[in-house]
């Protein structure tokens, strides 16, 4: 009989996911609670001790694969609000000119050290979609150069782990930037001064529903949060061809779940109301590490310094440009160098980095923390979504000077 069992695979998953959260506790965020769970996992699948389908026996992928991802965007969607969404056209910014800095880097000092094919290939994935990959992916294989394909995805494949502790020590900068400065503490007071009123809009909203008593569970919660998923589902899905996949359904979710929430249909966080955010977001978190398992040990070492190479290079040219720009705009230098990050780390990493920051700087008060989750997790959030569209652009006009 096998050892590797459902419940043994999730509590190991899980057992991952607990050291990484004790090592960022214990270096108050520095270090990413996801990056030492990924790191842990890699050491013991090369080792053999754990399958590299381990994700897939706890049932977890199936679970990303179905309905947690919708519903994790959804979600997310509905804490952003588009009164405060006006003001976010910096971190869209933030994103094209990051973007602008990988192009410029690997065009130039990147065709110098590693060649063209490999060094503007790269654009795609440093950018930050698995479809802009998949467009590299597809020239190199028409060029014949196999070589060329399976770089591009070690680079979508390791960016991450370089990007995540980036994020995570420009974002904690950040926040203790603006405990510094009393910014968090002004942000604090204008939170204080809105929650009665937010209150009071939530009680009318409760009240304006004549069956709410009859149908208000976590199920009506759950239902709603799948009829908003499946409509952009559907949408999303029709438009992707008529766009060239600009928008699909990924980016549907998120602009369905803030109309939803916007218009009162939807809950503000309606996951963590209908008490179900632990374990989706507990499957979300694995898919990270499913990522790592379709990699062998051999094909990782044959293509991890020319890929680490061109990620370090890149990576310093969406700082440069994000904190130059980030004087323009007088915005923080920490938290545009962070947005950047954006592109390496993806979706939910976005997201996760942002989460295990806050929850990792313990000094915070109740307040501070959830000041500093709206403050930084809806932008994290968003600079994903631009990346994947302005990665997709990029890589489109990169494959021509591929060969």
């Amino acid at each position: 009989m096998s050892f590797w069992v459902v419940s043994t695979a999730m509590a190991v998953i899980a057992l991952f996911f607990v050291i990484g959260n004790a090592v960022s506790v214990k270096t108050k965020g520095y270090i990413n609670s996801v990056l030492v769970a990924v790191i842990v996992f890699l050491a013991l699948m090369y080792s053999g001790i754990v399958p590299p389908d381990i994700t897939a026996t706890a049932g977890l992928t199936g679970m990303v694969g179905t309905f947690v991802i919708p519903f994790c965007i959804v979600d997310v969607a509905s804490t952003l609000k588009l009164k405060e969404l006006k003001s976010e056209w910096k971190t869209a910014l933030v994103i094209v000119v990051a973007t602008l800095g990988i192009a410029v880097i690997c065009a130039t000092v990147g065709v110098a050290a590693i060649g063209r094919a490999r060094a503007v290939g790269a654009i795609g994935p440093l950018g930050g979609a698995l479809l802009a990959t998949t467009i590299s992916q597809q020239m190199a294989a028409a060029m014949n150069a196999p070589d060329v394909a399976v770089f591009v995805m070690i680079v979508l494949v390791l960016q991450m782990l370089i990007g995540l502790p980036i994020a995570s020590i420009c974002l904690k900068q950040y926040i203790k930037a603006i405990r510094a400065n009393g910014e968090l503490a002004a942000h604090c007071e204008q939170l204080a001064a809105k929650a009665p009123a937010a209150a009071a809009a939530a009680q009318t909203e409760v009240k304006r529903s004549a069956f709410s008593r009859y149908v208000e569970s976590d199920y009506w919660v759950f239902f709603k949060v799948a009829v908003v998923a499946s409509i952009a589902y559907f949408v999303g899905t029709w438009l992707a061809p008529v766009t060239k996949n600009i928008i699909n359904a990924t980016l549907c979710y998120l602009i369905f779940g803030v109309v939803a929430a916007e218009l009162g249909l939807l809950e503000r966080s309606p996951l963590a109301k209908a008490r179900s955010q632990g374990i989706i977001y507990f499957a979300l978190f694995s898919l990270l590490l499913s990522t790592f398992a379709s990699v062998t040990l051999d094909v990782m070492m044959s293509q991890i310094l020319p890929a680490v190479a061109i990620i370090l290079m890149a990576a310093v040219g969406m700082l440069v440009f994000s904190a130059l720009l980030a004087k323009v705009l007088k915005i923080s230098p920490w938290l545009a160098m962070g947005i950047s990050m954006c592109c390496y780390i993806g979706y939910p990493g976005s997201q996760i980095v942002a989460e295990e920051v806050i929850r990792g700087t313990t000094d915070l008060t109740e307040e501070e923390n959830k000041t500093c989750t709206q403050m930084i997790v809806p932008r994290m959030v968003l600079g994903y979504f631009v990346a994947a569209i302005t990665s997709i652009l990029a890589a489109s006009v990169a494959v021509g000077f591929m060969f």
